[in-house]
């Protein structure tokens, strides 16, 4: 369903929901009871066929090839089906906390679930994410029997009061409450059940019959009944801030709202970022960056910084993107307008110095030491890079006082600067190449990003521009352009290019596929490389003892043929018996110098390597992928190795 149909269906249903509400909620119900009429009747069906089956079979002495293969037709997919079915969740990961460990958190969690009537939860994790949820895995796949996860945010609770905490608890178990109505708790759990299943089977492969019979109804369902039951989503968000305000009050429910977007912008935007900016001049990374954190989650940001935000925050507008209605719309229900907004200023205890107790400077310590640990090596990978990067940049720079740039140089400048100072920096740099070449795609896509972030629409020419020079910065240009839109509070317009964001993703799949293999059907074409770049590959391969010949051709390409995809097809040394025929033993060496190619031998642009068959040991039964020579040569002309003799 395309998000124009989706869109158009959500307008109807509003106003069919308003108008009839209990024949609105009987569809939703009839609709999500759907799904499990026909998969209990799928499995019925096939269960019932094949005991019918084998009933005849048995009792009328026909039992033969051909009642085995109708009766394996049935019972086969049956087992699919349920295996499907049973589909296993990921558990959430995180730091386990025990209630002996934090038991003023395990109180409160215990007073909200109980006063909210909520199911118990089977776990909490603590984790380094600004945020706070509630997760459900299904064990049972489809049918339910729900294990219940609550996921908690170190940094969230740095930046919240133990008031506004509780309010954003109290929303979160609100989700499952069952106070207040039944049915939308149900509906809720439903849908993010089916949801999730989506999910998992569009990431994995079954079986063809599964792929035909049951992955059409849930890619043909799942929207659907997200569709129904998006109305009623979106309701369940505001029955679930009514949870919190009645937990802690209206107000305390609001500065939470307001300081979770708030903060929750300054930690993704600028805390992580000042970070990471480290890099330029420190080897090693920061040892207390969540215990710093921490201590600026629980002062008062910067006036201009926290008025930045809050704009940001407030000027968005409820679409249907996602059922989580806009931040002014929440705070309007709780009787809140954009002019009096309660403050959230220094907060004298943080909720996790409330609720976590002693045990949070033993928790912030280990997620520092982890932060550390998996972050210590690219962290000085990029440090390294920076000091390379920075000695060229010096280079340019010393260039530029006797002579002019040419277009890579100065495109070098700008590109580096941004790097090691910034994009504001670098942007007089980014203008020079834009002068130099209109349609320049880094140029452009720099400049652009500057611009938006300023709130200058002419960013957008800028990302166009670039857009069409690169398709690598097709995705980021237009989530920046989607984010400026959606910040002006224009849904309309954002929503072209989060269309144009699900194209692409799609097209990128597309290409991906297309390049995952080469065999004997692909349209090939000779390569396009240097005479100087082909005698460096050439040297590269006569290291290599094992390679009798190879052929470099090029993958006709349908899906952005502007990156093009090369093929090295090579030939091993074989004894006199494998060159007749491509024995086992034969297809191991050939794999082992494949490996070997691709982990040592440095390619100019993504090359797909593989093996290639002379006719006479070209076995078109066992090896119909296999490359055949006379195709190469037909292509290449010539081989661009051939090893002496």
């Amino acid at each position: 369903m395309t998000q124009e149909k989706f869109d158009d269906l959500i307008k109807q249903l509003e106003a069919y929901s308003q108008q009839y509400p209990h024949m609105y909620k009987l569809r939703v119900a009839a609709l999500a009871a759907y799904g499990y009429v026909y998969i209990f009747a799928a499995i019925i069906f096939l269960l019932g066929t094949s005991i019918l089956i084998a009933t005849i079979a048995v009792k009328g002495h026909l039992v033969n090839k051909l009642t085995g293969w109708l009766f394996a037709i049935f019972i086969v997919p049956t087992f699919i089906l349920l295996r499907s079915l049973w589909v296993a969740f990921p558990a959430p990961t995180g730091t386990e906390l025990k209630r002996k460990q934090v038991p003023e958190l395990f109180a409160l969690i215990n007073r909200l679930t109980k006063s909210l009537q909520a199911p118990n939860f089977h776990q909490i994790l603590l984790t380094s994410d600004f945020n706070a949820c509630v997760v459900q895995n299904p064990r049972l796949g489809i049918f339910g029997w729900q294990q219940n996860y609550l996921i908690l945010g170190l940094p969230l609770m740095q930046a919240l009061s133990p008031e506004q905490f509780q309010a954003v608890l109290a929303h979160e178990i609100g989700h499952l409450s069952g106070n207040h109505s039944h049915f939308a708790g149900w509906i809720y759990r439903v849908r993010k059940t089916w949801m999730q299943i989506l999910e998992r089977f569009q990431a994995e492969q079954g079986s063809e019959f599964v792929a035909l019979s049951f992955y059409g109804f849930i890619n043909w369902y799942s929207p659907l009944l997200n569709a129904y039951s998006f109305v009623l989503a979106r309701a369940n968000e505001y029955e679930a801030d009514r949870c919190a305000a009645k937990a802690v009050g209206n107000r305390h429910t609001a500065e939470a709202l307001i300081s979770v977007n708030v903060k929750g912008r300054y930690v993704d935007e600028a805390y992580w970022k000042n970070i990471f900016q480290k890099v330029n001049d420190c080897p090693e990374p920061p040892t207390s960056a969540f215990i710093e954190l921490g201590q600026t989650l629980q002062g008062q940001l910067d006036t201009a910084i926290h008025q930045k935000f809050l704009e940001r925050s407030l000027a968005l507008k409820t679409d249907n993107s996602d059922t989580h209605p806009c931040l002014l719309d929440r705070l309007q229900a709780l009787g809140f307008t954009s002019t009096s907004l309660p403050d959230v200023g220094f907060l004298p205890v943080t909720s996790a110095q409330k609720f976590l107790g002693n045990a949070l400077v033993d928790l912030t310590e280990k997620f520092d030491r982890d932060w550390y640990s998996k972050i210590e090596s690219s962290w000085k990978d990029r440090f390294t890079y920076i000091q390379c990067i920075r000695t060229s940049l010096q280079t340019i720079e010393e260039k530029v006082k006797t002579e002019e740039l040419n277009i890579t140089d100065a495109w070098n400048r700008a590109l580096w600067t941004s790097e090691i100072m910034g994009d504001r920096e670098a942007l007089p740099l980014a203008h020079n190449v834009i002068a130099m070449q209109a349609d320049h795609a880094g140029a452009n896509y720099l400049v652009g990003r500057v611009l938006l972030e300023d709130k200058n629409p002419q960013g957008i020419e800028h990302l166009e521009l670039g857009m069409k020079g690169d398709v690598d910065i097709v995705l980021p240009s237009c989530e920046l352009i989607y984010g400026f839109f959606k910040q002006q509070g224009k849904n309309g317009e954002a929503q072209k290019y989060r269309q144009k964001i699900e194209v692409h993703y799609q097209t990128v799949y597309l290409a991906q596929q297309e390049r995952e293999m080469v065999s004997c059907f692909d349209a090939l074409i000779n390569h396009d490389l240097s005479q100087e770049e082909i005698s460096k590959l050439r040297r590269q391969l006569a290291l290599y003892k094992d390679i009798e010949s190879a052929y470099l051709v090029r993958k006709h390409l349908i899906h952005f043929p502007e990156k093009p995809m090369y093929v090295l097809a090579i030939k091993c040394k074989h004894s006199f018996w494998t060159k007749f025929r491509l024995s086992s033993r034969a297809l191991k060496k050939e794999g082992k110098a494949i490996a070997k190619i691709v982990k040592e031998v440095q390619f100019k642009c993504y090359t797909y390597v593989t093996v290639f068959a002379s006719d006479n040991s070209f076995n078109k039964e066992e090896f119909r992928y296999v490359l055949s020579e006379d195709y190469l040569k037909k292509v290449a002309e010539q081989s661009i190795y051939q090893s002496q003799p």
